[in-house]
Order: C-alpha cells, then structure tokens, then sequence
C-alpha cells in the first residue's frame, strides 16, 4: 500500500499511544495485536515486542549485534518503523506517559526521520482511583483503600503530600504528560481520547483511538478481547493484607507468586464480590481530579477526540457508601488463594485456618515457600503466557 501519513510528506510515520494507565490502554494493546494482518492490510504496522523495543531505545545500546536480546529486538524495531512504507506503525505502551522530556527526546532522537504522533487516553477518575489501588495492591502495597483515597484529595485541597498523592500523580499526571509531549513533537500532533462512561458501547473508545490514529473506521473488530479483569473489594484487601506479613520478610520471586497466580486466581470471584467503590468524599476529590485533567486539556490546547463531559466535575448525588469487606468475605477469598497455591505445590498449615488473621499468615508462608518456582505453567493455565 502506497504512503499516507497524516502530513502527506511521504515519510515513515509511527503513532505513540502512551496510556495514561487504567486508561482502556489494555484493551486496546490486545485489539491492535489481535488484528494484526487487518491493520497491515490497511497500511498499520503494528510491531511486536513492543514493550522490549522501546526499554532497549530508552535504556539499551540497540542494534542488530547487540549483546542482549533486549537491545537486538530495540535495533530491529528502529529499522522497521524507519523501512514501513505504509501508512504508519501503531505502539502502544503506558509507560511512555512516564517518560521526563529528556527521555522523551531521547526516544524522538532514536526516531529519527520517522514523523511522530501522539495519543493519550484519558478516562474519569472516579474509575482510575479503585483501578489504580487495585493495582497497587497487586504490587506489593500496604496502604488502605480509605487512606489512598484521602491521600489523593489532601494534596488536591492542602497541597499536603503523600504516598497515595505521588502514585496517582505519577500514573494521572495528565498536565505533566501534555507538557512534556507537546513540547516534545508540537501540540498539532497530540491528540487526547477520552475514555466513555461506564455502559458505553465497548468499541466506541476503539472508534475514538482509530479515528486518533488515522485507522479507517471501517475496519471491523472483534470486541472479544482479554482485558484487565477487576478485583473485588474483598479480595483486593486480602492481597493488601497478605503484603503486610510479607513487608520485609519476602524472598526473592514472591511478588511474581502474587501477580501470576494468586492475583489471576483471585480474579474468578470478580462477579461474586463487590467492587472497590468511592465513598461520597472519594466522589468528590475524583470530580476535583477531573476539573485538573480538563483543564490541562483545554489548557494544553490539543485535539480531543471524545467528550470532556466524560471527565464529570460535579460528584453525583446518590454516591454509595464505600463497601468494607467482611470476616466472611475475606476468609472465602483466602480459600481461593489457598487453592491455587496448594496447585503450586505449597504446604498448608497442619490445620486449616478459621481466623482470617490466620489464613493470611498461612497465605503468606504457602507464597515464601513457592517463591522461585517456574510459574511458566501456572502463567499459562491462567492465561497469562505471552502471545
């Protein structure tokens, strides 16, 4: 297929979809990868290894005899996205919202000759909040879910910093992210989508991004994809609990005991659990985010591809109050956790616990014995090996 980039200077062309996270990025990662040979039918590259690639040009040596598998599949991609005659290369990796201007120029650099775009996703921080404490309790955290969320709106209200404040900046960031990549590539060549509200019809944010990206809306896709399962509340707090017995004490190949089998095991109660909610005060620090976001938005003066309304700024009336997981919901969810570990070929206790602080002690001996292991299978068996 002859060059169409989006300027018709006739040169490679590669778009940067840079998240932010909990921002639909999963979704759309997996419906890119899925329809591979459509897209490349309609001139899209979309290049493998992405995440690799772009760790081995921000941070490696690449080339096609570099040292490290890293580094070589760097090289690779350089040549590719610079060779592609079509009508762009599509990437997609959240990390780059992270990226400080002197990494995002780095990046350009290695881009040399390649016309770069821009998108950035952004969604209503009434669902980033439970999305990316959820998140932070599959990674290791110890902070509650009231405190996060109490973090995030002292430092809004006070400028008081804090742990929960620094996370939600760094992964929320949106004024930051706009400075640095419109200062990096101009602010004609970044567009923001935003996320639909809850309910929406599922390809509607697809439609949004290919229309940012320059894809034909014509292009048929299969909505059927893996996305990002949600944690309930209950077992959301039993992973949160689980690192505070292992704060400090976890050997080495815990934490991936807990993201590539307890966390995925954990996922099957989803639809039985109820979820991580704001209570009436969370609403309204999410409504005082989403005043930050639009105006960064507006301010930045880039294209929205979308709705700013999607980013509500006035909390709801009738918000519900914060869920608080119960002895009964905790103790189901830790048999479940129990489960998968003993599938590992953990030890259980000599007697099975009937306290919920003793199946957590159990849960997090069972984790210190499996650390290590090769989770290859397990991985596999929940769906989580590479594709």
């Amino acid at each position: 297929m002859p060059n169409a980039s989006h300027s018709g200077s006739g040169a490679p062309r590669i778009v940067l979809h840079i998240g932010a996270m909990k921002t639909g990025t999963t979704f759309l990662q997996q419906l890119l990868a899925d329809h591979r040979t459509a897209l490349a039918e309609h001139g899209f590259r979309v290049p493998r290894d992405q995440a690799l690639a772009l760790r081995g040009v921000l941070d490696g040596t690449p080339g096609p005899d570099a040292t490290t598998r890293r580094d070589r599949v760097a090289g690779r991609f350089l040549r590719e996205v610079q060779e592609y005659d079509g009508r762009g290369s599509v990437v997609s990796w959240e990390f780059l919202s992270f990226l400080d201007p002197s990494q995002a120029r780095r990046l350009l650099d290695a881009l040399a000759g390649v016309e770069v775009d821009v998108v950035l996703t952004v969604r209503d921080a009434a669902r980033t909040m439970p999305a990316q404490w959820q998140t932070t309790c599959r990674n290791g955290t110890t902070l509650p879910w009231p405190r996060f969320a109490r973090g995030i709106g002292a430092w809004l209200d006070e400028g008081r910093d804090n742990r929960a404040a620094r996370l939600f900046r760094r992964t929320q960031g949106v004024s930051q992210m706009l400075d640095v990549w419109t200062g990096a590539v101009g602010r004609d060549r970044v567009r923001v989508v935003t996320v639909p509200r809850s309910g929406a019809d599922p390809l509607l944010l697809w439609r949004r991004f290919a229309e940012a990206t320059g894809i034909d809306s014509d292009l048929a896709v299969d909505p059927d994809v893996r996305r990002n399962p949600s944690l309930g509340h209950p077992s959301c707090e039993l992973l949160r609990l689980i690192n505070v017995v292992l704060a400090g004490t976890a050997p080495a190949g815990s934490e991936q005991v807990i993201r590539a089998v307890v966390a995925p095991d954990l996922e099957t109660r989803a639809g039985s659990e109820p979820p991580v909610r704001l209570d009436r005060r969370g609403r309204e620090v999410a409504a005082a985010w989403n005043g930050l976001v639009r105006d960064a938005v507006t301010s930045a003066g880039v294209a929205v591809i979308g709705d700013l309304d999607d980013l509500p700024v006035a909390p709801p009336p009738d918000a519900e109050d914060a869920h608080r997981p119960s002895p009964a919901e905790l103790l189901a969810a830790a048999e479940t956790a129990r489960a998968g570990l003993l599938g590992l070929g953990a030890t259980p206790a000599a007697s099975t616990p009937t306290d919920f602080d003793g199946a957590v002690d159990e849960l997090a001996a069972m984790i210190r014995e499996v650390a290590g292991v090769d989770l290859t299978e397990a991985r596999r068996a929940r769906g989580r090996g590479r594709r």
